[in-house]
């Protein structure tokens, strides 16, 4: 099963998708912080980041333009899960080279959706 960073600084959202996402059997490892996260995914290379874009103390954007740079081909792919949503937010979230936008609120099928096109469950 798939190996899943997610980034986010709002513990209750975090639970909600640790819950999710640990129920269909996905490894999950949490992080409150960018950077903190960003070192992780350097050390460790989950198979998905999911990444919130307003931080503490880093901009989600920056981050994610940061990894893409830094892991090359081997990149993850990032979904911004995020409350920035309009359609200018999704075209930068591309530009900085997230692979998928996931507008707050979120249902659990529209994550278990996204999630499944980068990291697909034993039952897909």
């Amino acid at each position: 099963m798939g190996y899943i960073l997610l980034i986010e600084d709002n513990q209750s959202n975090a639970d909600m998708v640790i819950h999710i996402l640990s129920a269909a059997g996905y490894e999950v490892r949490h992080f409150l912080k960018g950077l903190d996260g960003a070192k992780l995914a350097r050390q460790e290379r989950p198979d998905l980041i999911l990444m919130d874009f307003n931080l503490p103390d880093i901009d989600g954007r920056t981050l994610a333009m940061v990894l893409k740079k830094q892991l090359g081909a081997k990149a993850p792919p990032i979904v911004a899960c995020t409350a920035r949503t309009s359609d200018l937010e999704k075209t930068l979230a591309q530009q900085f080279g997230c692979s998928a936008f996931l507008s707050k609120p979120f249902s659990s099928q529209d994550l278990m959706k996204v999630v499944e096109r980068f990291v697909p469950t034993a039952q897909s």
